[in-house]
């Protein structure tokens, strides 16, 4: 932008300087010395255009990045994304270093109110405000195949302050080499957990799995697989002690290339298989990390998006029993299993409306045997999102809950 301006001053005060000059024209020096300023003013105007291009480029990137995290509803994970053929990454903030790094992020601010009536005695109520997340971003474009990706997380009620919550490198899955090696810190996507909700929904809170793992796959329009690997904590009391890679997952991702079927259909439906289901946050109630046997592990996922509406369905279960004792909030055998279902409508600019159906089984009273509400999202100033949401949660035991949770969120 200096230079650009410098140039601008340069060519005024030469324009100043050879006014008196224009009867001599006909002077052959005069007439190259006016045909290079031309050519300077040309190439100026092609720097400020560039300029403008620049700047409008940075502003669309900002406003992409925005309106991918307010589709999200909750915190983005990109390793995740790389499961998606057609990843909707957002853009970012562009800095100068090379215009390789993009910086994004977003804070959100909850305040939330819940009732829990037990079958038998007293209500329990509980209030609070919360930072529920603060995350950055760091995309890092090293070369045409290859990205570092760092995202940096802050969860209120977690023991360390901020934490490396994603660290992956990524090469390939681009147009011209479809293959990919994707290794680091990261959430393999055995389940996407895609919502428009404020609360995660339960398949995601049971079955999130993050880990350091390598994964390599093919991704073009249409179809997306994946497999990959790591060691979790949680392993076969046989092989105790356990200090070996021990846990795999592979899956298989179709996203129809939109308006592909029919003038504003998008379709996206995947399937992933892993040895371990144990691997993810249902690992946190293994007791000892210990298990006879590895379980298996299967999940489902369809989104649907035609016009103004949207439609997320997932299922994840385990593919065999786990034995008693193995689970402390099981006291028998168990098999857990979540799904969810959502609905979101934007028929009006600003606002979104979604509603929940969901359940899960074999999981005593971990999570709500079955759950369902609502959640109104108005997008009340650019980049700022105001949600109003109400969950109404029944548990196997017969408890009740009331959960009502509003959040103020940005993204920048």
């Amino acid at each position: 932008m200096k230079g650009a301006v410098d140039k601008i001053a340069l060519l005024a005060l030469c324009l100043l300087l050879l006014g008196p000059m224009q009867s001599f024209a006909a002077d052959p020096t005069q007439e190259a010395i006016l045909r290079e300023l031309q050519a300077l003013k040309m190439r100026v105007g092609e720097l400020e255009n560039k300029l403008q291009l620049a700047q409008k480029s940075a502003q669309d990137a900002q406003k992409a990045a925005a309106e991918a995290y307010a589709t999200s509803g909750r915190s983005l994970k990109m390793s995740q994304e790389v499961a998606k053929t057609k990843s909707q990454q957002p853009e970012g903030l562009l800095t100068e270093a090379g215009k390789r790094l993009k910086v994004y992020g977003a804070i959100e601010l909850e305040g939330s109110y819940s009732n829990r009536k037990p079958n038998n005695g007293k209500s329990v109520t509980d209030s609070d405000f919360t930072l529920s997340t603060a995350e950055i971003f760091f995309d890092a474009t090293i070369n045409k195949y290859t990205k570092g990706i760092l995202h940096l997380l802050y969860e209120q009620g977690d023991t360390d302050p901020i934490n490396i919550d994603e660290a992956f490198i990524l090469i390939g899955q681009t147009d011209d080499m479809p293959f990919y090696f994707l290794g680091g810190r990261m959430y393999p996507a055995i389940g996407l957990f895609e919502t428009y909700m404020v609360s995660d929904p339960i398949t995601k809170n049971v079955f999130e799995t993050q880990a350091t793992a390598v994964e390599i796959g093919w991704a073009q329009d249409w179809f997306n697989v994946g497999a990959g690997t790591y060691n979790s904590s949680v392993h076969q009391a046989s092989d105790s002690p356990d200090n070996t890679i021990n846990t795999y997952y592979v899956r298989a991702q179709f996203d129809a290339v939109q308006d592909a079927i029919a003038n504003g259909l998008d379709i996206n439906a995947g399937v992933a298989y892993t040895n371990n289901i144990a691997g993810g946050n249902l690992g946190d109630e293994v007791v000892d990390d210990q298990l006879k046997d590895l379980v298996a592990g299967l999940s489902f996922m369809l989104n649907v998006q035609y016009k103004w509406a949207v439609f997320n369905a997932e299922y994840i279960t385990a593919l065999d029993d786990f034995q008693a004792g193995e689970l402390s909030f099981a006291s028998g055998k168990a098999k857990p299993y979540a799904y969810n279902l959502e609905l979101a409508f934007m028929p009006l600019d600003k606002w979104t409306f979604a509603v929940r159906y969901e359940g899960s089984g074999d999981l005593g009273d971990f999570e709500p045997e079955r759950q369902y509400g609502f959640n109104v999202s108005w997008n009340l100033l650019p980049d700022t999102r105001l949600s109003l949401e109400y969950l109404r949660g029944d548990y196997a035991n017969d408890d009740e809950r009331d959960l009502v949770t509003t959040q103020l969120a940005v993204a920048f």
